[in-house]
């Protein structure tokens, strides 16, 4: 059993990448993370072997793992979340203007927005 932190990594991994499964990889990993399946009753589920079940889960998060060390999607986030609290803490304090602006743009740049 994973702890409850990898767990929710992984999670948050499948919703980032969870299209570039296969799949039969994404039903698993859905199965198992989201829907809290043990790996006997997906096994049962979708009439595979456990063994196949274990197998196409790990290449699965593997696969999420490596996409997420490309792209870096997961880290993108945090730090995204960070700098719009900082700019709710800016505009809750009344802060000028500009400096709300200023961490506006940052936060697009960051995402890649572009207007």
């Amino acid at each position: 059993m994973i702890n409850m932190d990898k767990r929710y990594e992984q999670t948050l991994l499948l919703d980032y990448y969870g299209e570039l499964l296969t799949e039969k990889q994404r039903a698993i990993c859905q199965m198992y993370l989201l829907e809290d399946w043990s790996l006997g009753e997906i096994s049962e589920e979708l009439n595979i072997s456990r063994q196949g079940v274990s197998d196409a889960l790990h290449r699965g998060l593997e696969l999420l793992e490596k996409m997420e060390r490309q792209l870096h999607m997961r880290e993108k986030l945090f730090k995204v979340s960070k700098e719009i609290e900082k700019l709710e803490q800016q505009i809750e304090a009344e802060a000028p203007k500009e400096e709300c602006l200023m961490q506006l743009q940052k936060l697009k740049n960051e995402i890649q927005i572009r207007s």
